[in-house]
């Protein structure tokens, strides 16, 4: 009997265990169920809509930082004089210099330096030239620059002034490749007669318009870009030339030229000068003085040319006045010339005992 009721009793245990737990795993299923999200919406316009999201997280917007470091590897370097010197120590490299005001507002010079930028690329590609920008001053004194925007072509180390507007960048690379050659004639004492032929020129020959001026003074030095301007707008129709007076004496004392005047301007006519004498020193006045208003003035007749024995004697005097300044070489010379004098002393003397000699024989 208790084994007919232990029979029983087990079964049931079991069947009431059996739909506990399948209450508790429905009540489960349906907790989990609720927790869970509702599946995405695979409709054409929510995939676009994750396409934008996934595009947006991809490209990132630029931060002011990178997009400012971005625009200075596009533009033109800005340098100071000694990057300057160091570009030009290199031989092999022409340089353009965009000259701008950085101590007050100047709209003309951003619009300026954007045309320039313009045809960066175009010049730079050349290989031979380098193109900056720069707001150093000491720079544009030494350049003889007063008013911005400014631009100055180095060639070979020689300079010329740009005397024309920034408004369209393919007229400033056409004056870029139109002035690639240097037009002033560098004269020297040796050479200024021979190749002016200022005293005495053949019928028909060209004029001459040489600037006299001293390169170790600023403010005659910084005339020398514009110059060169002034060669490039009378090329073909005057010779254009410059002489260093501080190392050509005989030309300077020729031409009656004080040091403290220059730079002084002499056109020179069928044998006979012209000085200009305007105060306004500009391409303009002085290309328009060499062609014509020249002939508003007296000309004088040229000085004569020193003669080759003047010449020679200059040469000697020349030469005397460097050994007296340098004392090495003086006392040398002193000390050479006393041991000549003691030997001709001492044959003599000897030359005197012997006959002497002779005489008593």
């Amino acid at each position: 009997m208790k084994l007919l009721i232990v029979l029983l009793v087990i079964p049931l245990i079991f069947f009431v265990s059996e739909l506990d737990a399948r209450k508790k795993d429905k009540n489960l299923k349906v907790t989990v169920a609720d927790e869970i999200p509702s599946p995405p919406v695979t409709s054409s316009n929510s995939k676009k809509n994750s396409k934008k999201s996934a595009a947006k997280e991809v490209v990132k917007p630029v931060s002011s930082s990178s997009q400012k470091h971005k625009d200075d590897d596009n533009s033109i370097d800005d340098v100071d004089e000694d990057r300057i010197d160091e570009i030009l120590r290199d031989a092999s490299k022409n340089l353009v210099i965009f000259l701008y005001d950085g101590k007050v507002p100047c709209p003309t010079c951003n619009e300026a330096l954007s045309e320039v930028e313009e045809i960066d690329d175009d010049i730079e590609a050349t290989g031979y030239v380098q193109v900056v920008k720069t707001d150093d001053r000491s720079v544009a004194r030494e350049l003889g620059i007063n008013t911005f925007p400014a631009l100055v072509y180095y060639r070979r180390k020689n300079p010329i002034l740009y005397d024309g507007d920034f408004k369209d960048s393919e007229t400033l690379l056409r004056w870029l490749r139109a002035h690639e050659e240097v037009a002033t004639w560098d004269l020297t004492d040796d050479t200024f007669e021979t190749r002016t032929d200022s005293h005495s020129p053949d019928e028909g020959a060209i004029d001459w318009f040489v600037m006299f001026y001293d390169a170790d003074e600023g403010s005659s030095n910084a005339f020398v870009p514009l110059w060169e301007t002034v060669a490039h707008k009378l090329r073909g129709l005057v010779n254009v030339g410059k002489l260093e007076v501080s190392v050509s004496d005989d030309v300077k004392e020729r031409f009656h030229i004080e040091e403290n005047e220059v730079p002084v301007f002499l056109l020179f006519h069928r044998g006979k000068m012209y000085r200009y004498k305007d105060s306004a020193k500009d391409v303009r006045s002085l290309t328009n003085f060499a062609l014509h208003k020249y002939k508003e003035q007296r000309g004088h007749r040229v000085p004569e040319p020193p003669t080759a024995i003047e010449q020679v004697y200059e040469y000697a005097k020349e030469k005397f006045v460097d050994l007296l300044d340098d004392n090495q070489t003086l006392s040398v010379i002193g000390v050479g010339g006393l041991i000549v004098i003691v030997a001709v002393t001492l044959i003599v003397k000897a030359y005197r005992i012997r006959s002497e000699a002779k005489k008593t024989v």
